[in-house]
């Protein structure tokens, strides 16, 4: 057991301490509200697509892909919206916090806390299911979450508006660009490989270190009730119905580790400025996506050391 506890803190530490930093850093005035957004945009147009494209031409040719664990994940958000369409109705009041509350708990922040959570839990593993897992869910999140934001807000649906932005999604773009590049066998010139990899070795300290950043506890107005089931419903509710469930599948070790960066990572920082640029609650947006960042770092904790000590994650 005692094992177990140390392999759960050296996995959630380094990321929660990288957080932390990163809002030192914000209160102490060293970055402001600008700053934050610009080198989040870096992150997600640059260091994290370079970083899932990398990690997939590492791979070594002929390994399998785990089309199971994707498949399963994708069923699972499927069910999630699914569930919450008609759950917001009886739980949310007001239309503009429907939608919100449905892409709060659904909407992971995979990207930017999961798949660190995966690296830093298997360094030297086949990291192929986690980046791949990019294409599987931020698609759906992306769809299903505009979907839920423009029907609660009376807006139409654009069906080519909504592919656009699937399509040029950045960590999409970088991951089928590093599965293609993987399956030509086509390496990179040594000329630009160690500046690339340079640039890649970036994505992970600094994508947490501005999530410690944009945590912002003054935004949290939100109803209290609506914001304590969007937490549960985030961290406890969907990793307990969906990490079971793998779990009695068979899934194990990376391939679980990278279901529980996609259930139980905290709701996805862009979440907010797209309730704000769709329509919604935005306070409420940013209630969820402050709170279930701040309170994830306990309950993942908690989740790998209850999966490492049962024995499904080695």
């Amino acid at each position: 057991m005692w094992n177990d506890f140390i392999f759960s803190v050296n996995t959630v530490f380094p990321l929660l301490m990288m957080m932390a930093v990163g809002f030192a850093a914000r209160r102490f005035g060293l970055l402001n509200d600008v700053g934050v957004r610009q080198l989040n945009s870096a992150v997600f147009h640059i260091f994290l697509p370079l970083l899932l494209c990398l990690n997939i031409m590492d791979t070594q040719v002929g390994a399998e892909v785990d089309l199971r664990t994707l498949a399963y994940a994708m069923v699972a958000v499927l069910l999630s919206f699914a569930v919450l369409f008609p759950l917001s109705r009886r739980v949310c009041a007001s239309p503009e916090s429907r939608g919100v509350f449905i892409q709060g708990i659904v909407r992971s922040n995979y990207a930017i806390f999961g798949i660190p959570l995966v690296l830093q839990m298997y360094p030297d593993a086949n990291h192929t299911v986690a980046a791949l897992m990019v294409v599987a869910v931020v698609p759906l999140f992306n769809v299903m979450a505009t979907i839920a934001l423009m029907l609660y807000s009376g807006k139409h649906v654009n069906g080519w508006q909504i592919l656009r932005g699937v399509l040029l999604n950045p960590l999409i773009i970088g991951t089928v660009a590093g599965f293609v590049l993987w399956r030509l066998q086509w390496a990179l010139p040594p000329l630009v490989n160690q500046p690339l990899r340079s640039l890649a070795g970036i994505a992970t300290p600094l994508a947490l270190f501005l999530l410690g950043a944009s945590i912002d506890f003054s935004k949290a107005r939100a109803n209290a009730r609506l914001l304590t089931l969007g937490v549960t419903g985030r961290l406890i509710v969907l990793p307990l119905v969906f990490l079971s469930g793998a779990v009695a599948l068979g899934i194990r070790d990376v391939s679980l580790a990278t279901l529980i960066a996609v259930f139980a990572s905290p709701t996805a920082v862009s979440s907010y400025p797209m309730a704000q640029q769709i329509g919604g609650d935005a306070d409420f947006a940013a209630a969820q996506v402050v709170f279930t960042t701040t309170f994830s770092s306990l309950t993942v904790f908690c989740w790998i050391f209850a999966f490492k000590m049962l024995g499904f994650l080695r």
